[in-house]
């Protein structure tokens, strides 16, 4: 689920999805190697120190997003599905299909597979006994996977440290948030790309120029990423900056 403002996403529903995704990491060590983070979480990583001073309000999420390799049931023993009800994930059928969710409290925090599965460009498979999305542009994601280590609370409370995460780069994370404004102009995926480009650890020209390797690489998702920047990003008035400014202030107010 998305909401339209920056300002309807409860802070402890925002927390709770980054305590999945540590909870689900950590649950699924046997498929690292096949598995990256996607979604609105990758901000959060690939953005630099949080305490930092922003003009922007922090990313928000209320979900984990992640992306998993088509040959990842390949020679592993155990099972994907197996794991996460071990950590109390449980699958609640839903109008987009079956997902992965664990109630905390009042709260319920989805996690979500997402597969690059070619030439298919939409629909489902089954990958390692999980229903994941196809999505082109993940292959990418999982190619080019930043490494790191981090330190945060998992669900049952316990402090992981120095785990070792993989997250989608900023050239992948743009074709692939480019392209999801294109089908349904959310604004926090326009929020998402305006936040990542002014704030990635690398400077805003690094985030630009990964963008466009992917695009001399081929990455599937690019030709409609571009195409949603011919579109939607052409200037201040056009769709994706309004929808930015919407996510971040409000509503405008009639004057």
């Amino acid at each position: 689920m998305k909401y339209g403002t920056h300002g309807e996403y409860d802070s402890d529903y925002v927390s709770a999805a980054e305590r999945a995704f540590i909870t689900v990491w950590c649950a699924l060590g046997s498929w690292h190697n096949d598995l990256v983070l996607v979604g609105g979480l990758v901000p959060r990583y690939i953005c630099g120190d949080l305490s930092d001073a922003r003009e922007l309000p922090r990313p928000v999420t209320l979900d984990t997003d992640l992306g998993i390799a088509l040959g990842a049931d390949m020679g592993q023993y155990g099972s994907v599905k197996m794991d996460l009800q071990a950590q109390g994930f449980t699958l609640k059928a839903e109008s987009g299909g079956p997902r992965f969710v664990r109630a905390i409290g009042n709260l319920s925090v989805p996690v979500d597979f997402l597969v690059e599965s070619r030439p298919a460009t939409h629909g489902a498979v089954t990958v390692a006994d999980v229903r994941a999305d196809i999505m082109p542009g993940i292959d990418r994601a999982l190619a080019s996977a930043r490494q790191l280590r981090i330190t945060g609370t998992d669900l049952y409370g316990a402090v992981q440290k120095d785990l070792k995460i993989r997250v989608c780069e900023a050239g992948p994370f743009l074709a692939l948030k480019l392209r999801a404004f294109a089908r349904r102009q959310a604004p926090k995926d326009a929020f998402d790309i305006l936040y990542t480009l002014r704030h990635y650890d690398d400077g805003t020209d690094a985030a630009v120029s990964a963008f466009g390797e992917e695009v001399r690489a081929g990455n599937p998702a690019c030709a409609d990423a571009v195409t949603c920047l011919n579109q939607h990003f052409q200037n201040e008035q056009s769709s994706a900056p309004l929808r930015a400014a919407t996510f971040i202030l409000g509503p405008a107010t009639a004057t």
